[in-house]
């Protein structure tokens, strides 16, 4: 998947030092969730690639179907994470992003808008 054409990504402006992405194309088009912390782990000879997500929007057409547990759903969501860390890697500007987000400031207002909702928790600085 590419940065720009398949997903967009941007650190959230709702949780300090998590990535806000939004699918742009395929099967999960539309759908707005934040990768947390992940790790690669060994246990008994094998190797487990854990994350964390969060969902904030889902299209019309999977509402009905369970995406959180669905093995399908969360292979596709460790190859985009893994996409979205190598598109970092490639971007000039990332370390000034970064900075931003660890900033008092926190990240700017996100571009990948969500639902009003989720912001009503928020503490203002």
């Amino acid at each position: 998947m590419k940065n720009g054409k398949d997903f967009i990504y941007e650190y959230s402006d709702l949780n300090l030092f998590k990535t806000r992405v939004k699918v742009l194309t395929g099967e999960y088009a539309d759908t707005i969730l934040e990768f947390g912390g992940s790790m690669l782990t060994q246990w008994e000879d094998k190797n487990k690639f854990s994350f964390e997500y969060e969902l904030f929007q889902i299209p019309a057409n999977l509402k009905d179907v369970k995406l959180r547990g669905n093995p399908e759903f969360e292979k596709f969501l460790a190859y985009l994470l893994v996409d979205v860390i190598s598109a970092r890697k490639k971007d000039k500007k990332e370390y000034n992003k970064l900075m931003q987000a660890a900033s008092a400031a926190g990240a700017p207002t996100c571009q990948i808008k969500i639902d009003p909702r989720f912001y009503e928790n928020k503490v203002a600085a």
